[in-house]
């Protein structure tokens, strides 16, 4: 299975400076900082440039490349509104070599580093996560309630794959509409959690049904979260489960659903138009070129979601 972003981002109103793209994967001084410090994906390292050329960043594998650009974009779009954000990303472990819960343990260990180490306000917060790393997201977030931590300000879920025992409606109603296939996910939760992991795991494997103990409520577990799904993704009808369960428990949800449109479809506007976005110079107009980074921009400053309507 396709390793997946999973992003733990935060931010602070503040004024700051809009950071001009210049040449692919060049950053400047003012994006992403954390007391010095540039929090860039896993994979890719920094490079000293001349000051007025900020930082160079080199990726050393394609899945750190392929994060760098779309959460530059959410830098740059955030800058715009001056709010500045630090993007702390987790490129976790994957099934089969890893099993459950190391991914939760490392997701876990991150969160405890920033607010911890870096001292960041855990209010300041915005864990976001996609796919698989929406149930990490989720997991995360009733992993840090049973640990006494505190909890982050703001949950945020991409088309999560909210339950794991794949039981939901649509797996059959979205058949043939979607790039998900049942059989193939029922083969990663095995991978995921071994043998005995379904029963031993019972509170992670299916977040749409109830909260995940029982005498446990969701407004316990989650802050305000929003969440996004495609009309056509199996996924679908456990994620409507999931947030009616939520919304019944009172946490404050907003939930999107887009007509016509299968998992993962935001990531797809990204790919395809970041050669695009990358050839165009700083007074370009850049609105509309990478709409899934433009809607995480959104989201976490606050502006709510417009969909522009476009086709795949």
């Amino acid at each position: 299975m396709t390793s997946l972003l999973y992003g733990i981002l935060f931010g602070s109103q503040k004024q700051t400076q809009n950071w001009a793209r210049k040449c692919p994967g060049q950053i400047s001084r003012d994006t992403g900082y954390v007391e010095g410090r540039l929090m860039v994906p896993r994979g890719v390292y920094l490079s000293p440039r001349l000051p007025c050329c900020g930082f160079m960043a080199v990726p050393t594998s394609p899945a750190a490349l392929a994060a760098l650009v779309p959460l530059l974009r959410v830098a740059e779009l955030a800058a715009e509104q001056n709010l500045s954000i630090n993007i702390f990303t987790l490129e976790y472990s994957l099934a089969p070599e890893a099993k459950f819960p190391t991914q939760l343990n490392e997701a876990t260990a991150a969160y405890k580093y920033l607010i911890e180490e870096e001292k960041i306000d855990p209010n300041s917060v915005f864990v976001l996560g996609e796919s698989a790393g929406g149930h990490l997201a989720l997991s995360l977030a009733y992993n840090l309630l049973q640990q006494g931590l505190p909890r982050p300000g703001k949950v945020g879920l991409l088309y999560p794959w909210a339950n794991l025992e794949n039981s939901g409606t649509s797996f059959e109603t979205n058949k043939y509409k979607d790039c998900l296939d049942k059989g193939d996910l029922g083969r990663c939760v095995d991978w995921l959690v071994g043998g005995d992991g379904r029963s031993k795991f019972a509170d992670f494997m299916n977040f749409a049904s109830s909260p995940p103990r029982k005498g446990l409520r969701w407004s316990q577990v989650l802050p305000s979260t929003w969440v996004i799904i495609g009309g056509n993704d199996v996924l679908v009808s456990d994620v409507c489960k999931f947030v009616d369960e939520a919304r019944k428990d009172g946490v404050s949800l907003e939930f999107h659903i887009e007509p016509r449109m299968p998992h993962g479809w935001l990531g797809w506007y990204d790919a395809l138009a970041e050669k695009q976005f990358l050839q165009l110079s700083p007074a370009d107009d850049a609105s509309s070129v990478m709409l899934g980074s433009e809607l995480i921009a959104k989201v976490v400053c606050d502006h709510g979601y417009v969909y522009s309507g476009r086709e795949l």
